[in-house]
């Protein structure tokens, strides 16, 4: 019988994880940027700090892999590490400007550094992907944790009214001011840098949200529309999960798609995932094959089940070319794998990779 009540152990040091050459960082700092090009409109590439992020990415990305084999150089990038201010830097040298923009920079950050390191595996232990995924989960929340710090820390503060500061006159006797906007106190930890989930539309996501129609434009980014439902469930103190779901091989599916059946299959498939949600389930479209499921009121059993529905329900949308359609999927629960946004969609979306690179369904 499933028990998933034992504590988690801290994601570990792994020897076996890849030796990256001294001045490797330029590589690794070039696929975070393809990557990052690769999931953005073209006009974000006018925007994109090239010149800072070719300054200080490749030494941000040497220390996050450096990390992987080290406790001491993971300590680089924590609080007192003299790579602190690095780690800090990471959404802003990419231009990121919201913390949803936030959040999808340091998603592709992740995605890049996992995509190098699976590239030098050869015939890998399971248990060794499995460590090596924990353990860059790990850095990948350190960091994170620097960016937000560090945003909440520069936010302003507002000082109050003077008392004794007299209200402005109204222009006309028949026009009285406008009484002042009651401020709401709600319940729960604030997020750091994460604003509270009424910045985002209450109707994105209504009890079983059905992804809009396929090819059209998502109604916000992924990210502000996760980050948002995340902030919301979070500030209220509930349970949640969040799933990513990708369709394998999708991209290159998609890429040598001529006659179109490659897209049918996998709009399929995204409506057969959005038949098996249940009340209190959203779902958002990343791209085509990518999907974020986040559940309320859920424990890590409930998303399990959920996930190995979603599976099903991919594989039994059709075949393409004789097989079935399979999908790996990362699952992030609250509270054990995270108390913000950032760390769950962190987590989940390095199970996506764990779940691929082990062979397996769910991570």
């Amino acid at each position: 019988m499933f028990d998933g009540s034992h504590p988690a152990r801290p994601a570990r040091p792994v020897a076996d994880a890849p030796r990256f050459a001294v001045g490797s960082g330029d590589a690794l700092a070039k696929g975070w940027l393809l990557t990052l090009l690769a999931g953005a409109p073209l006009a974000y590439a006018g925007t994109l700090p090239a010149a800072d992020m070719a300054a200080r990415a490749p030494a941000l990305c040497e220390a996050m892999v450096a990390a992987l084999t080290s406790d001491a150089e993971l300590e680089r990038l924590e609080p007192g590490g003299d790579l602190r201010e690095a780690a800090a830097r990471a959404g802003t040298m990419t231009g990121a400007a919201d913390p949803a923009a936030v959040v999808a920079s340091l998603a592709a950050l992740r995605a890049s550094l996992w995509n190098a390191v699976a590239n030098e595996l050869r015939d890998p232990d399971p248990e060794i992907v499995a460590a090596l995924a924990a353990r860059l989960a790990r850095i990948c929340d350190v960091v994170a944790a620097a960016v937000f710090a560090t945003a909440a820390a520069a936010e302003p503060v507002l000082a109050p009214a003077s008392a004794a500061e007299p209200a402005p006159a109204a222009e006309h006797a028949d026009h009285a001011p406008e009484p002042p906007t009651p401020e709401v106190d709600v319940p729960g930890p604030r997020l750091a840098a994460v604003p509270p989930a009424p910045a985002v539309p209450a109707d994105v996501f209504p009890t079983a949200t059905a992804m809009p129609p396929h090819g059209s434009a998502e109604p916000e980014s992924w990210a502000t529309v996760v980050v948002g439902r995340l902030s919301r469930l979070l500030a209220e103190r509930a349970s949640c999960a969040v799933l990513a779901v990708e369709v394998d091989d999708a991209d290159r599916l998609l890429a040598a798609d001529v006659r179109g059946e490659a897209a049918a299959m996998i709009e399929r498939a995204e409506r057969a995932i959005d038949d098996v949600l249940l009340p209190g389930h959203s779902c958002v479209r990343e791209r085509e094959g990518r999907v974020w499921i986040v559940a309320s009121d859920t424990t890590l059993e409930a998303a399990r089940a959920l996930g190995r529905r979603v599976v099903a329900a991919v594989a039994a949308a059709g075949d393409l070319h004789g097989a079935p359609l399979r999908a790996s999927i990362g699952i992030a629960t609250s509270p054990p794998d995270g108390d913000d946004a950032a760390s769950l969609i962190a987590h989940a979306d390095e199970g996506v990779y764990a779940a691929r690179a082990a062979g397996v369904s769910l991570a």
